[in-house]
């Protein structure tokens, strides 16, 4: 097992200056600033990255991009995390989802394996925009709540590429949209005009 040696903290980030800290193993650093955050290698650590997933200044931002650390070194990401209503999980487990889902072409090199349509989030959005690329997908809704939305309508402006459109939708059919958005299906969605003062 390699052993790494001990690094300061450093004192900014690449978002902003260091509010909190907390050294996760040598050479492994976690961070918050007042807007965001992340993990901190050493170039030590970071030079076990491999060069395909690697971040050349060591930072890897902590909404996906720290699940590459985690791959690489995951005895600093054991600490249990206790989430309500769910299983007890480890960082590490954690980070294995994460990167599955962000980051799926790294994944699939560095586990050698072929995710199957539905294991990655970010890729299914990518096949969904593909697949839709010629229909109006809804980028704004608003309740019958709205002056212009009769009752048990959804009213919506959708795109396909650069041009606008105005629908109304059933309220139930618009609630069984997919995770990636509602596709109009103008057989069955309401065309309207687009209304004054949406």
């Amino acid at each position: 097992m390699t052993q790494y040696e001990r690094c300061e903290c450093p004192k900014s980030s690449p978002w902003g200056a260091i509010q909190d800290k907390r050294e996760l193993a040598p050479g492994i650093w976690s961070v918050s600033t007042a807007g965001h955050g992340g993990i901190k290698l050493s170039r030590e650590r970071n030079a076990a990255v491999p060069k395909y997933m690697r971040a050349e200044a060591g930072w890897y931002e902590e909404d996906c991009q720290w699940s590459i650390a985690a791959m690489i070194h995951p005895i600093a990401f054991q600490r249990i995390i206790k989430i309500e209503g769910k299983p007890d999980r480890s960082e590490y487990d954690i980070a294995v989802e994460t990167f599955r889902h962000w980051h799926p072409d790294q994944y699939e090199q560095f586990f050698g394996v072929k995710l199957e349509k539905g294991q990655s989030l970010i890729r299914d959005e990518k096949l969904f925009e593909i697949e839709n690329r010629e229909k109006f997908i809804v980028t704004a809704a608003w309740g019958d709540w709205a002056h212009w939305v009769p009752k048990g309508k959804v009213g919506v402006v959708a795109k396909c590429q650069h041009v606008e459109k105005w629908f109304l939708i059933d309220h139930d059919r618009y609630q069984k949209r997919g995770r990636h958005g509602h596709v109009i299906d103008a057989t069955i969605d309401t065309e309207i005009a687009k209304p004054e003062r949406p």
